[in-house]
Parts: C-alpha cells; sequence; structure tokens
C-alpha cells in the first residue's frame, strides 16, 4: 500500500462520520482510528525509516522463505461474523465443538452458533477449506463482522 493511499484513506475519514476503518490489501492490514474531537491527521501518516524497511514495497523482494509464508497466508479466508450477538463453538456446555483447527469444512458446515436475542442461530460456512485458526472464545459476544475464523481454502 503506498503512501499517497494512505494519506487519501486519512482525508476521507476525517471527511465522514466514521470514527473507526479498517481494511486488507495484498497482506497489508490499516486500521484507522479517530475519536470524538480529534481528526485522523493528528496520527503520524509517514512511517519512520524503521517501518518503511519493515515493509517492502515489492512483494518480490521478499526472502523467499517469507514470500512462500506470504503466498500460504492469501489462501487463507477469513470467516466474519454474520450477525450480533454471542459466540458458541458447541452446541451445549459438555458437547464437542462443531469444528476446532484441523477440521475440514465445505459450504454448508455448522461453524458455531451465535445467540442473538434469545435466538441460537447455526452459522454455516461459505466456502471449502480446513480450519487454521479460531479467533474467538467460547461464550465471547461478537459483532457484525468480526473476523471468527481462519479457513485454509481448499485448492
Amino acid at each position: 500500500m503506498k503512501i499517497s493511499e494512505i494519506k487519501e484513506l486519512i482525508g476521507l475519514l476525517e471527511d465522514s462520520a466514521i470514527e473507526e476503518f479498517e481494511m486488507e490489501k495484498s497482506g497489508v492490514r490499516i486500521r484507522l482510528r479517530k475519536s470524538i474531537g480529534q481528526s485522523a491527521a493528528a496520527f503520524p501518516a509517514e512511517p519512520s525509516a524503521a517501518e518503511a524497511e519493515a515493509a517492502p514495497a515489492d512483494p518480490a523482494s521478499l526472502p523467499a522463505s517469507v514470500q512462500k509464508e506470504a503466498d500460504r497466508d492469501q489462501d487463507l479466508h477469513l470467516f466474519t461474523a454474520p450477525i450480533v450477538g454471542t459466540f458458541y463453538i458447541t452446541a451445549k456446555p459438555d458437547a464437542e465443538p462443531f469444528v476446532q483447527i484441523g477440521s475440514k469444512v465445505e459450504p454448508g458446515s455448522v461453524l458455531c452458533i451465535i445467540e442473538a436475542m434469545k435466538i441460537f442461530n447455526q452459522i454455516e460456512s461459505d466456502v471449502e477449506g480446513e480450519i487454521v485458526e479460531v479467533l474467538v472464545e467460547n461464550g465471547q459476544p461478537v459483532e457484525f463482522g468480526e473476523a471468527l475464523f481462519k479457513i485454509r481454502l481448499s485448492s
């Protein structure tokens, strides 16, 4: 991501009622946040020399081992919460989890339950792959769009 793109995002954030913005592009994740009475420009837009060296602009310039890991991460799907509620990985407190790390899933596989307004909603996978990380704890409140699982997509 180029500095000019980041500056443009900051400008858009300043001119809007949005207080927080997060995005991921080409393996780079950025989060901009402003609080009431502060503008996004109060945060430095220019990276320090150390930060600029730590994140090369050209992925081809990365060492082979790091580039291989970055390629692997591109096969990951971030499954997000479709509704607000309480996340449950099991149907009952003493039951086996719907999925765990290493579980194979396909579209329609139940991943978890999200309780919203006393209604237990089964949340199903939209992709085929393997669970590589569960990002929230059982019983934790989740928000719409919050990342719940990392799923390595099947080839």
